[in-house]
């Protein structure tokens, strides 16, 4: 990703307007003052950049939870901060054109966007794109949706489609397992899963897992399937087991099926002589018990302290878990301070991420809100319950 080493730190007193994005006021680790956080305000969009103090430099890039997909907008920001800065080291070179026009057109959408999107079919980490591209043309009457969380080939594919002239085809940078869920019932044909990283030593990675399942099944039409295909042995056993435990599923298995078009991940282990199996799993009976469009406005209880006191700190309720960890904070002292602190919740098998921040007012919001998915409602309440156990404890502190 792109960053830059300098001898010097980026200081700044007043908000920044440079073209068509604003930097605002540096956020400093409550418990780590070498780590610190700029907010760009682009449009609509918020992100950050990093900037961490090391012993003879400082380091900035961008960071990883709401690091935008456009790489030319973290370029440009990049080079605006290093430009004003001694730096000693970069990968800030501008990127050619071919690859990351693609990324400005209405293709690349947001996990906002999907629940009314409506797709026919759905590739789940395409890679190179081979199969999608390929499924798009030969079916333009066809809606397709690609999930992909591998930057570099959501350029390629996006790209693929400006010069193939698609209409059909969008793309998702998000979390698939997550992504599904937001989808509309009964709309998808087939939802093609292509040769997923095994993680035989760490399952609990795994896109095909039974809530994976589930959540499939109630976006897939009666007589809809997923097309699983894999080289790992391991990998399909589990798959099996994984089909037979539901009561609604009914499944087949080919081996070494030959197919049109193929991954390059495909073509390569096939000239090894290696085996192949593809798996189809279509659902019958299948009784929803997940709903469509569950209503949450996301709206947090009000703290009046900070947020040190949750910081560092775990919950975990059934199946739901929150953590939240280190506090960052404005040092301007004309007003009060801007809190924000990393939020992780959600299931275990599907976490979501994002920052809590407490405003001047001490109003409490998401930076990115949660989706209007079960696990994330039910984590939301439970974070509720929290933050209003909290304040009471607070009042009752003071009153003493």
């Amino acid at each position: 990703m792109p960053h830059f080493i300098s001898k010097n730190m980026f200081v700044y007193d007043n908000d920044i307007k440079h073209d068509d994005f604003v930097i605002k006021e540096m956020l400093i680790n409550k418990r780590f003052n070498n780590l610190m956080l700029i907010p760009i305000f682009y449009n609509e969009q918020v992100f950050f950049i990093r900037c961490i103090k090391r012993t003879h430099d400082f380091l900035y890039k961008v960071d990883k939870i709401t690091r935008p997909s456009n790489l030319l907008l973290i370029k440009k920001v990049l080079q605006f901060i290093a430009s004003k800065l001694d730096v000693v080291a970069h990968n800030l070179n501008q990127t050619q054109n071919k690859h990351t026009r693609g990324m400005q057109l209405g293709y690349l959408i947001n996990i906002d966007q999907l629940a009314t999107l409506k797709p026919d079919y759905i590739e789940i980490g395409f890679g190179s794109g081979r199969h999608i591209l390929d499924l798009a043309k030969k079916n333009p009457q066809k809606i397709v949706l690609g999930f992909e969380i591998h930057t570099p080939s959501v350029r390629q594919v996006i790209n693929a489609i400006e010069l193939y002239n698609l209409k059909n085809l969008f793309i998702c940078n998000f979390d698939a397992r997550l992504g599904i869920q937001a989808l509309n019932t009964k709309s998808v044909e087939t939802l093609f899963l292509h040769f997923p990283v095994p993680w035989n030593k760490a399952k609990h990675r795994r896109v095909f897992h039974r809530d994976f399942l589930e959540n499939s099944f109630r976006i897939l039409k009666s007589d809809g399937y997923i097309n699983l295909r894999s080289d790992d042995y391991e990998y399909v056993l589990d798959g099996i087991k994984e089909a037979m435990s539901a009561d609604y599923t009914h499944f087949e298995i080919l081996k070494n099926k030959h197919i049109d078009i193929v991954s390059k991940y495909e073509a390569r282990w096939s000239n090894m002589k290696k085996d192949i199996y593809e798996m189809h799993i279509f659902q019958h009976d299948f009784k929803q018990h997940i709903q469509d469009n569950l209503d949450s406005t996301f709206a947090l209880p009000k703290l009046d302290k900070g947020l040190e006191s949750l910081s560092n700190k775990k919950w975990i309720q059934d199946s739901i878990f929150i953590s939240i960890g280190d506090v960052y904070s404005t040092q301007t002292s004309a007003h009060e301070n801007i809190n924000i602190a990393n939020l992780t919740f959600g299931s275990f098998y599907m976490p979501f991420n994002t920052y809590l921040i407490l405003d001047q007012n001490k109003e409490l919001h998401y930076l990115k809100n949660p989706l209007r998915i079960h696990s994330h409602i039910q984590a939301h309440n439970f974070l509720c319950k929290i933050l209003q156990d909290a304040y009471k404890e607070h009042v009752q502190m003071t009153s003493n």
